[in-house]
C-alpha cells in the first residue's frame, strides 16, 4: 500500500515538473519586446579571456531564447584572439562580426557597429579591467 501511494506522489510530481519545464520554454520563444541586444567589444590582446566572454554571450542568448549580435572591434592584438574569435564565429545564439581597427576606415567601423533602431547597444571597452562586467555571467 504504502509502494502505491509513493508511485503515484512521485507521478503528480513528475507531472509538475514538466509542466513548469515546458511552460519555461513557451515563455521563451515568445519575443519579449522585439529588441535585440547589440554587444560592441573592444579588444586588444584579450586572447586569456575572449573564449569566455564569447561562450557567456552564447549561453545567455540560449537560456533567454533571444539572438545576441556581437561585434568586436580589435585594436591590433599581437596574440591569437582573433583566431579565437574565428573558431566561435558558428557558436549557436550569436551573429559576430569581427572588425581590426588597424585595417579599416572610421566609415566601416561606424557601418559595424552602427546596427539599427532594434537594438540595444552594449558597449564594453575590455581595456578597461571592470567594463567585462557588462557581459552576462562574469564576474570581475
Amino acid at each position: 500500500m504504502v509502494s502505491y501511494m509513493g508511485w503515484i506522489l512521485l507521478g503528480y510530481g513528475l507531472a509538475a515538473v514538466l509542466v513548469h519545464f515546458l511552460h519555461g520554454v513557451l515563455l521563451r520563444t515568445k519575443p519579449k519586446d522585439g529588441k535585440k541586444l547589440h554587444y560592441i567589444l573592444v579588444t586588444h590582446n584579450h586572447e586569456n579571456q575572449m573564449e569566455w566572454y564569447l561562450r557567456a554571450l552564447s549561453w545567455y542568448a540560449r537560456l533567454r531564447g533571444e539572438s545576441v549580435r556581437v561585434t568586436v572591434l580589435d585594436e591590433a592584438s599581437q596574440d591569437d584572439t582573433l583566431a579565437i574569435i574565428q573558431r566561435l564565429r558558428d557558436e549557436a545564439g550569436i551573429e559576430l562580426t569581427a572588425v581590426c581597427l588597424m585595417t579599416v576606415g572610421a566609415e566601416e567601423i561606424g557601418r559595424q557597429a552602427a546596427g539599427t533602431e532594434e537594438e540595444i547597444k552594449v558597449h564594453v571597452d575590455l581595456r578597461v579591467p571592470q567594463e567585462a562586467a557588462k557581459i552576462p555571467y562574469v564576474h570581475v
